[in-house]
């Protein structure tokens, strides 16, 4: 890094990330308005110009939605590295380090990557911060975008998946020029930044839909679906929807179960408004999985029909290899943990019809914090009824972090003829442990909420299995 000194490479990365991170992060501050000016792409086309504009030397496949966008990256990006091609893969946010959102054909970038990327952004950033008011500095996800942008094109990746981090049109991704579209599925939420109904959220998600450039949509919300017609049509780009063009369903007997009853592959068929039908193997858990896949599997056409070529075989490889890290992820069998993301009532219910249909008659307890700009209620009101004891907690390394005392005021309204057990605990680690304690063996676990507690719990559950507790039984050891 450019500090004047010599530095060891573990302390380059170290100020590598102190200063990305010291830069203004909407992922971890209170809300401002999405249409604010804090949110426009003027600021983050002049930092790809001066960076000589990596983002044009791609063959982007650009990725919106509510829920499911992650997902099907990862599908999609797993697909065309086992068909050979050099993938990258950018997403948010990260768990554990923030190598995880620079994917390249099967691993995360390296450290050492992030002190290169970090060394070409800082003249270029400088020189456009002595320029810039208070307000008009570049942000922690430009930044990162950036990097994502200059990492791929300097490995000169075949194809490069990019995730939306917020809505579509504003965000910071929506410079690239892709070579197709996706957009997974709206649902209510960030509600205070992208508007009230979801024929608003989707015009922001349809932000990123460009001229002439093919679009797949998995939205299922009529209102929605024909704010994202109307947007192709108005850039005369062909859309495949979902229902419409084509079907993603679960197959019959869709779980198979290991020995110890463990769920591990979940089979469904992609059938054609012509009339194929192909089958399909996911190891992700999650009817709602189905029609992720699905929508990878129907990118795979699109870009065949571009002249690529992916066999068959590649797509069954890459789906069966993609696993998705606080997606119903489970850390133990016995007793059952499970780490899951869920941060609005689409994801909660899809989580709740998981536990119902594969994890039925057994004792549940549920650790849970959230976002302040959630719908609390009603991502509670579906998961309050489905656990036998909750504690209501806070992530400890972000101010957005909602009031457990809150959460428990909303949770007891909620419960109605529910008789589960509700606690408020200021301390996240105290409610893991607590949580952990009152665990039979055959009892479930689930930490959810938001990708913020998923990730503090697997730190806190890495730290707790080096520790070799010989009471419970790793899954992941």
């Amino acid at each position: 890094m450019d500090t004047g000194q010599s530095l060891t490479e573990s302390t380059r990365y170290e100020a590598a990330l102190d200063y990305l991170f010291q830069r203004i992060n909407y992922e971890r501050t209170t809300d401002i308005p999405y249409r604010s000016r804090s949110f426009k792409l003027d600021r983050m086309q002049a930092l790809m110009d001066a960076l000589g504009n990596p983002e044009r030397k791609l063959k982007a496949i650009h990725v919106a939605g509510t829920k499911g966008k992650g997902s099907t990256s990862a599908f999609l990006a797993n697909i065309l590295w086992k068909a050979g091609y050099q993938v990258g893969k950018f997403t948010s946010p990260h768990l554990e380090r923030l190598e995880e959102r620079f994917w390249l054909n099967g691993e995360n970038c390296s450290a050492d990557d992030i002190v290169q990327l970090v060394d070409k952004l800082i003249p270029v950033v400088r020189q456009m911060d002595e320029e810039a008011g208070p307000e008009d500095r570049l942000t922690f996800f430009e930044l990162t975008t950036a990097m994502g942008f200059l990492l791929f094109a300097e490995r000169k990746v075949d194809f490069a998946v990019f995730e939306v981090g917020l809505g579509g049109r504003l965000d910071s991704t929506n410079v690239c020029h892709p070579l197709l579209c996706l957009i997974t599925s709206i649902s209510r939420d960030h509600m205070a930044l992208l508007g009230d109904t979801l024929a608003q959220i989707a015009g922001e998600k349809a932000g990123i839909i460009k001229p002439n450039v093919p679009v797949i949509s998995g939205v299922t919300a009529p209102e929605a679906q024909q704010i994202i017609q109307d947007i192709a049509r108005q850039n005369n780009a062909r859309l495949w929807q979902l229902g419409d063009d084509f079907l993603s369903d679960p197959a019959e007997r869709t779980w198979k179960e290991s020995s110890e009853g463990t769920l591990f592959q979940q089979t469904f068929e992609v059938t054609w408004k012509e009339g194929a039908k192909h089958s399909y193997a996911i190891g992700i858990k999650g009817k709602h999985q189905v029609a992720n896949a699905g929508l990878a599997v129907a990118s795979v056409e699109r870009i065949r029909e571009l002249g690529y070529d992916v066999s068959d075989e590649a797509i069954r490889a890459g789906l069966a290899a993609t696993c998705l890290p606080a997606r119903i992820e489970c850390l133990s069998e016995r007793p059952t943990i499970i780490v899951d993301a869920a941060h609005n009532d689409a994801s909660a219910a899809a989580l709740v019809s998981v536990l119902e249909e594969h994890l039925p008659d057994r004792r549940r307890h549920l650790v849970f914090a959230s976002s302040g700009d959630k719908d609390h209620a009603a991502v509670l009101d579906l998961l309050i009824g489905a656990f036998n004891e909750a504690w209501l907690t806070k992530y400890s390394f972000s101010p957005r972090s909602t009031d457990p005392a809150y959460l428990r005021t909303l949770a007891e309204e909620l419960k109605k003829d529910s008789s589960v057990q509700l606690h408020a605990t200021e301390e996240a680690k105290v409610a893991f442990h607590e949580a952990i304690e009152a665990c039979g063996p055959n009892d479930v676990l689930v930490i959810t909420g938001s990708f913020f507690i998923a990730a503090e719990f697997k730190r806190f559950w890495s730290e707790l299995t080096a520790a070799k507790d010989p009471s419970i039984s790793s899954a992941a050891r």
